[in-house]
């Protein structure tokens, strides 16, 4: 029989198994619930657990019989785990190998975001970092670690303390060893001192019938004369027992443990000890893991004795895949990796997808599983979660609480994982799964399977795309066949590798959030966010802030006319310029792909009151990779802005300069973002009469566009279709078929599908009395004819305008009048009776309509104009426009004159392609 065969017929026996043991999970977790007394619960709620944390070495997802019901090595103690607690089926090391899984562990944070090769002679975890142990600590634990730390210390002889060690990362106490059992040299470590220096020397050792890294291997160098390769795994178990009686003994103290044991097997040298040889189906490596699952009921025994079990919450997994050939699988019938493809190291399952258990007595329900996506990075924010204290925004960037899934409470305000990241042992390629596909970056494994990499010839796809939804066992690559998922995956990975974080920054408590349910009542701004910057690894340049984005931004080449205000900005969001200050000082920009900023600029929206944005996405770049892979990333920063700070957002497509026949990429993209992206799911999505908001702006344009209203129709009835409430950016005058609208019966047609619509104002009027003429006379009996139709209406208001560097035009065209002009036409706005307002836009600098933080000491030089704000701070608009949201709502009275808003305090760092084809002033 194949192994494929093997293979697919085990997937058989163990989903028989897994809807056997949930029947029985179901029962026991019956019996438990029953005999769990309302106080009981209440008084395991009110304390902190113990926390114990069982880590083991290159064990695969196939070894423990709990997951793999045809392993021949006999695991009782680690099944007796899943029977009482949860399985975790989609749970991974943050990286494959040992090194790479414990930092992430440690950490929070993904691997690749530091140097780890730098481990053999310095510490990888930085001094003050937080870390498991010091959250632990800092909420009353006493914490220890025993066993393999592998993460570096600062060495400067063995005859010297060991800086940077688990004593100096949160650990109240540490006896373990620098690596693994394989790496000289080899010495017990108590605190940050050798218990004994290695004076003595081992020569290197391997073992027939077995690869040169499996078996009895280990290779030369020191050994301190206290220890032997065989008594390491059973001294580290009388090390956590003692622990633990320690702890029970001592527990008037009244302070629960936090516990880190770091076994460093079944990783190699493969040593069972002589009551275990011989004795599983696996050959030696199957004996050795069933002496660790032995070692592991000593532990277990250890709580029970200790009367520790009921409130000790228990995690057990493995750090990395094992090292387990096709040929092992064939000779013994075991698959070590369980079904899955690679072994160690790779980007492939195996190398990652780890057996992941916890067990808390009355907590977690016994003999459960869950689906949920796990990095053992989440175990730093878990924790936080389990404590009710917030991480800080500059700690475990890369860790997300998995304890609604755990506990099964009501996930509320923590953010669950949707997507994981990682750089396989190689370093040569990276990997990111979002939902049921995965992207490795490069053909190969990436790892220790062969080959590592592969180069691609021509016409061969240039990674790899699975689907494991359908195709666990990543067997059909369809890298080439679904070019749009390889685009959007691919511009996700490079937003989290460049960010320096992938979990969004949580919202404060105390944030108010905005309701999404409906446009009523709303001030919803644009939001452009298309400015890239050289450097900000977007390969664009200076889009949007250059004519010519491939050539310096400097004078003679800038097509802005404000200047944004950076000074609250942090150096990794400044991009510096050829301009400089009156100062002299150079001047800097950013870029609308990097999320701290983009963060920064929701937290603006909170700060002042504005409800949310609608965020363009021009449709004319949906099928070029490049501008798409930006668009995407853009989105993904405004997403996680809108979680973060209670704030909503819609997407908007703009249809300019689109050919005839290209309106149907709309629709593509669409389903794409709500299919894939599940973009109408995230908690700030803006809806509206129970549907999610899509706009389209561009409909019923004179300017001579190429696609057409029968294509603009078919989109309209897709979209209300796909069940959503239809926003349409049509021409100012669209009633009439007059001025700025086509004179085309079908363009009704058209609108009359609509749920809403949103007239274009940019230029229509120039001056307050015109803007509240303008109201009078086409606002109004535009609204009556969208309320005849049970059509919303949403006018559009602007603070100014001016492209004097993008077109050359008078500088201030339409002048701001310090805020004037923008408020006389909310005031008309709310004089017909208006229930909803568009600021048109949050970000604009081109065109000079933007309302957020500018300055008024931009760049100076022969021939460099800009706008300011008169000397006004560089908040006024954003006071402004917040104070009109409550007008609108009736909590501020309405005023025809410009109202005197009070002065605010600075914000707190937080925690595209140009188309001249579009209509002028949009």
């Amino acid at each position: 029989m194949t192994r494929i065969a093997r293979q697919q017929t085990r997937r058989v026996c163990a989903a028989f198994f897994l809807r056997t043991f949930s029947i029985f999970a179901l029962a026991v977790t019956l019996v438990a619930l029953q005999s769990m007394t309302p106080a009981a619960a209440e008084d395991d709620a009110a304390a902190k657990p113990n926390i114990v944390v069982i880590l083991v070495d290159d064990m695969g997802y196939g070894d423990p019989g709990c997951f793999n019901p045809e392993s021949k090595i006999t695991t009782p103690h680690i099944d007796s785990l899943a029977r009482d607690g949860m399985r975790f089926t989609d749970a991974h090391a943050p990286g494959p190998l040992c090194h790479m899984s414990r930092y992430g562990l440690m950490t929070g944070r993904y691997p690749f975001r530091t140097d780890v090769s730098r481990w053999p002679t310095q510490p990888l975890i930085a001094p003050g970092q937080m870390t498991i142990a010091s959250l632990a600590k800092s909420q009353g634990y006493q914490t220890a670690m025993v066993g393999k730390w592998h993460l570096g210390f600062k060495e400067n002889g063995y005859d010297q303390p060991l800086p940077g060690g688990p004593v100096d990362c949160g650990f109240d106490s540490f006896f373990g060893i620098r690596a693994s059992t394989d790496i000289p040299p080899y010495f017990y470590i108590r605190g940050n001192e050798a218990v004994q220096p290695p004076s003595d020397r081992i020569e290197a050792n391997s073992s027939e019938g077995w690869s040169p890294i499996q078996g009895e291997f280990w290779r030369a160098g020191g050994i301190a004369p206290n220890l032997q390769l065989k008594d390491v795994l059973p001294r580290f178990t009388e090390e956590a027992t003692s622990i633990i009686k320690r702890h029970a003994e001592n527990k008037k103290d009244a302070q629960p443990l936090m516990l880190y044991l770091a076994y460093p097997a079944p990783h190699t040298p493969w040593l069972p000890s002589e009551a275990f040889a011989g004795k599983s189906g696996a050959g030696m490596y199957g004996d050795f893991l069933m002496m660790v699952d032995d070692q592991i009921g000593r532990v277990l025994d250890a709580l029970r004795a200790a009367e520790m079990e009921d409130d000790t919450l228990v995690v057990f997994t493995s750090d990395n895949g094992p090292v387990w050939y096709d040929a092992d699988t064939e000779r013994f019938d075991h698959d070590s990796t369980g079904g899955l493809k690679g072994m160690k190291g790779d980007a492939w399952e195996a190398g990652h997808r780890m057996p992941f258990i916890a067990r808390w007595p009355n907590r977690v329900a016994a003999g459960s599983t869950s689906e949920q996506l796990v990095c053992f990075t989440d175990l730093l924010a878990t924790m936080a979660d389990l404590f009710e204290v917030p991480l800080p925004d500059d700690a475990a960037p890369d860790s997300y609480s998995f304890l609604p899934a755990l506990t099964g409470k009501a996930a509320g305000e923590t953010e669950l994982r949707d997507e994981f990241v990682m750089q396989p042992g190689a370093r040569s390629m990276m990997t990111i799964r979002q939902g049921n596909w995965k992207l490795i970056t490069a053909l190969g494994s990436g790892g220790f399977s062969k080959p590592s990499r592969i180069s691609s010839g021509a016409g061969d796809p240039a990674g790899q795309l699975y689907d494991l939804g359908k195709d666990l066992g990543e067997s059909n690559n369809l890298y080439a066949a679904k070019p749009e998922i390889v685009t959007r995956l691919t511009a996700q990975l490079k937003q989290i590798v460049e960010s320096g974080r992938s979990r969004p920054l949580a919202a404060s408590k105390d944030v108010a959030r905005v309701d999404p349910g409906s446009l009523d009542g709303k001030v919803m701004c644009g939001y452009q966010g298309w400015f890239s910057c050289d450097g900000d690894g977007n390969e664009m340049g200076w889009t949007h802030w250059a004519r010519n984005p491939r050539k310096p931004f400097a004078p003679g080449n800038v097509t802005v006319d404000l200047w944004p205000d950076l000074s609250e900005f942090s150096p990794e969001e400044k991009y510096a310029t050829g301009f400089r200050h009156a100062d002299g000082r150079v001047a800097e920009v950013y870029s609308s792909t990097n999320r701290q900023t983009v963060l920064r600029h929701f937290q603006w929206m909170q700060e002042y009151g504005i409800d949310g944005v609608f965020a363009q996405r021009f449709a004319n770049g949906l099928k070029n990779e490049t501008l798409k892979r930006q668009k995407d990333a853009v989105l993904e920063n405004v997403r996680a802005g809108a979680d973060r700070y209670g704030r909503t957002f819609a997407v908007m497509y703009d249809l300019s300069g689109l050919r005839a026949g290209e309106v149907a990429n709309v629709w593509d993209d669409w389903r794409s973002l709500r299919e894939e992206q599940k973009i109408t799911t995230s908690p700030g999505y803006q809806h509206h009469e129970g549907k999610p908001v899509v706009a389209v702006w561009g409909v019923g344009f004179n300017d001579d566009r190429k696609y057409s209203l029968a294509e603009c129709h078919e989109l309209v009835r897709r979209l209300k279709a796909d069940g959503c409430t239809v926003m349409l950016g049509v021409p100012s005058w669209w009633r009439e078929g007059t001025r700025d609208a086509v004179d085309d019966p079908a363009l009704l047609e058209v609108l009359n599908l609509a749920d809403v619509l949103s007239p274009w104002t940019i230029g229509r009027y120039r001056t307050p009395k015109e803007a509240s003429r303008h109201a009078a006379q086409v606002w109004q009996p535009d609204q009556k004819w969208c309320a005849d139709r049970e059509i919303d209406f949403l006018p559009v208001v602007y603070p100014g305008f001016s492209w004097h560097n993008l077109k050359g035009a008078p500088l201030d065209a339409i002048p701001r009048l310090k805020g004037e002009f923008l408020w006389s036409q909310i005031a008309a706005a709310k004089r017909i009776g208006s229930r909803m307002i568009y600021v048109a836009m949050f970000d604009e600098v081109d065109e000079g309509t933007a309302i957020f933080k500018c300055t008024n000491d931009p760049p100076v030089g022969e021939g460099v104009e800009f706008l300011t704000y008169d000397g006004l701070p560089s908040d006024h608009y954003l006071k402004l426009v917040g104070h009109a949201a409550k007008v609108l709502r009736g909590e501020a009275p309405a005023t025809d004159t410009l109202p005197t808003l009070p002065s605010r305090s600075v914000s707190r760092t937080p925690d595209l392609y140009y188309d001249d084809t579009r209509d002028p002033a949009r």
